[in-house]
C-alpha cells in the first residue's frame, strides 16, 4: 500500500514514519508521484493558509478514487467541516500517535470517515438529530451480546475506546475487540456510520454513506454557523 504525504517539512515526522515506514514524501502536488497511491496525507499548516485545499482538490481531479486524509496542526471544527466539504474523508492532528495514524488508515480503506473525537460527536449531533422507536433499535441490535450492544451504543455518542472502557469497567484491548465485532455485525464502517445505523438514518453496507454523511453535515454545519 502506497501512503503519500504532502508537507513542506524538511524532516518528516517520526508518528508518520513508524506508521508507515515506506511512505513517501512531497513538497507540493505532481501527477506523477501520485501514480498508485491509494491514500493521500496532506498536511495542513498555519503558515501556509488554506493551500491544503487546493492540493486535497487537485489531488482528487487526477485521482478521483484516492482516500485523502487531512494532517492539521491546529484542528478545529470548522477547518474539519472544510476538509469533508473538499472532498476529504479523514481529518486528524497532524502529531497523532503512530497506532490512532493506523486506525484512521484501517477506518478510510474500508470506506469510512475519520473525524478527530470532538468533531466526531459534533457531527453525529448534527447529523443524528431527532429519536429512533425502542422496537426499531431493538431489532438492529438483536444479534449483539449483552456487552457489544453496550459498547455500541457508548460508541454510537463518538466516545473514544479509552472513553468506553472507562464507563463500563473494561479494558480498551476489551472495547476494541467487542468494537470490531459490533462493526461487522451490523456491517458499518465507523462509528458515525454505527450512529446512523442505530438512528434508522442510513442502511448497513449502504456504498454511498461517505457522500450522503458528508452532504448532510455539511448541510447542517452551515445552518448552524
Amino acid at each position: 500500500m502506497k501512503h503519500l504525504f504532502v508537507t513542506t517539512l524538511k524532516q518528516t515526522v517520526d508518528s508518520w514514519l513508524k506508521a508507515f515506514p515506506q511512505l513517501t514524501v512531497m513538497s507540493g502536488v505532481v501527477s506523477a508521484d501520485m501514480a498508485g497511491a491509494s491514500v493521500i496525507w496532506v498536511h495542513a499548516q498555519l503558515e501556509q493558509g488554506n493551500q491544503w485545499r487546493q492540493h486535497v482538490q487537485q489531488i482528487l481531479r487526477v485521482l478521483p478514487s484516492a482516500k485523502v486524509i487531512v494532517l492539521s496542526n491546529n484542528p478545529d471544527q470548522t477547518e474539519a467541516m472544510q476538509a469533508l466539504e473538499s472532498g476529504a474523508v479523514g481529518y486528524l492532528h497532524a502529531y497523532a500517535h503512530q497506532n490512532v495514524l493506523k486506525e484512521v488508515f484501517s477506518v478510510v480503506s474500508q470506506g469510512g470517515v475519520w473525524l478527530g473525537r470532538d468533531v466526531l460527536k459534533h457531527l453525529i449531533t448534527l447529523t443524528t438529530q431527532g429519536q429512533t422507536q425502542p422496537d426499531a433499535m431493538e431489532e438492529i441490535l438483536e444479534g449483539l451480546t449483552k456487552r457489544e450492544r453496550e459498547v455500541a451504543l457508548q460508541a454510537a455518542k463518538g466516545n473514544s475506546n479509552k472513553e468506553i472502557a472507562r464507563v463500563l469497567s473494561i479494558s480498551e484491548r476489551t472495547v476494541k475487540a467487542h468494537l470490531t465485532s459490533v462493526f461487522d455485525t451490523l456491517k458499518v464502517r465507523d462509528r458515525l456510520h454505527l450512529a446512523l445505523v442505530l438512528q434508522g438514518k442510513s442502511a448497513a453496507g449502504h456504498f454511498a454513506y461517505d457522500e450522503n454523511v458528508k452532504k448532510d453535515a455539511l448541510k447542517k454545519f452551515h445552518l448552524n454557523s
